[in-house]
Formats: structure tokens, sequence, C-alpha cells
């Protein structure tokens, strides 16, 4: 007579992946019984022309100018690059007249100065 196995039923690799599979049916079915929210609705996570046109109106009319201001220009090397066209300058040459100003270019990214007045101050410091 020989031994008889010690268990009968699934090995725990095929155990392991049954309770995955499960665990995956459940997230999904959960997922698709959430409740359905507008798609027109105020919320960061959906665009500004997707709200309701009251939201649209408001937002527009309190932005400012600073708002606009982060909103054109996201970081530094943008409005960098807005100065330099702005000055009229071959962008080699502004970058040689700028380059010892890299502090006072900062502070006036820092200011929220538009590029135009900030060509006006550099010119006013010799930047022609």
């Amino acid at each position: 007579m020989g031994k008889k196995a010690a268990h009968s039923g699934e090995s725990p690799k095929d155990r392991s992946i049954n309770m995955m599979d499960k665990f995956i049916t459940r997230s999904t079915n959960a997922t698709k019984n959430r409740p359905q929210l507008p798609a027109r609705r105020k919320d960061p996570n959906v665009p500004i022309n997707l709200w309701p046109l009251k939201d649209q109106l408001e937002y527009w009319n309190t932005r400012t100018e600073e708002d606009v201001f982060n909103e054109t220009y996201t970081c530094y090397s943008i409005w960098y690059d807005e100065v330099k066209q702005r000055s009229g300058l071959y962008p080699r040459t502004f970058l040689d007249l700028t380059s010892s100003m890299d502090e006072l270019m900062r502070n006036m990214f820092a200011d929220k100065l538009i590029p135009k007045q900030a060509v006006t101050e550099l010119r006013k410091r010799g930047v022609y």
C-alpha cells in the first residue's frame, strides 16, 4: 500500500491566481457601479470650458493679473524666451548681455513682470 497525498484541492499558485481574479472583478464592478457625474460640473479635474456657464463667467471675471501671468508663463524658461524674442536682439547677443544679470532676471520673473515691461527695464540697464 502506498501513501496517499496529504491534501486534496488547489495548489497555492492556483489559489492565489483565483483570489487575484476575484479581486480584479470586484474592483471593476465597483467602478462600473459608481454613480455617473455630470459632464458639465465645476471641478479642478474638469477643463474650464466644460464648467457650467455661470461658473465659467465667474472664473474669467475674477482673474487677477497674477493669475493671467501664472497661466501664460508657467515656468521661467517660457518667460525668458518671450523676453528674448521681444527684445529684438539676436538670441546669442541677448544671452551675452543678460548673462551677468541672471539674478535680476529671476527677480523680475518672481515679481511677475510681463515681458514688455521686462524689456523696458533691461533697456534702462543697457541691454540694447
